[in-house]
């Protein structure tokens, strides 16, 4: 039987948590979830993990979720159902992504600056030089 995934305290305000692996290119590929409680109470979740009901019920204890973030066009496949979960989450996408997958919906592109949403808290910025990809890296400021 797998492990239902937990949220686990990583610091102030911020958690993590652990997926099921996902194939990518038959290769078995660990998934991991960063969920950041915001000065205003909301909450950023970053590269969303499958939703399992314990999870979710622990995300939600913690506030609401007001952002679902991926960070590169790979972190991206958990982002529909999260939104099904959470449609009044405004959800983010990294460069290229938006082309990528036009059957999702997102509220804007992620930038080197951060969005006035979570600007407060979290610093970001685009890690260039791949022609394959791009990642945008965050920085909690707490």
């Amino acid at each position: 039987m797998a492990c239902q995934p937990a949220l686990l305290p990583f610091g102030k305000n911020i958690w993590i948590a652990e997926g099921p692996p996902v194939d990518f290119y038959g290769f078995a590929y660990p998934v991991r979830m960063t969920v950041i409680r915001l000065t205003s109470g909301q909450l950023f979740v970053h590269s969303p993990i499958a939703p399992a009901p314990g999870l979710m019920d622990e995300v939600g204890d913690l506030g609401e979720v007001a952002f679902l973030v991926s960070p590169n066009k790979i972190h991206h496949l958990y982002l529909d159902k999260w939104a099904e979960l959470f449609p009044q989450a405004k959800r983010f996408a990294p460069p290229g992504l938006v082309k990528k997958r036009r059957d999702l919906s997102f509220n804007g592109e992620l930038k080197d600056q951060p969005e006035t949403g979570w600007e407060v808290d979290i610093d970001q910025v685009i890690f260039k030089g791949s022609p394959a990809m791009q990642e945008v890296v965050f920085f909690h400021k707490q």
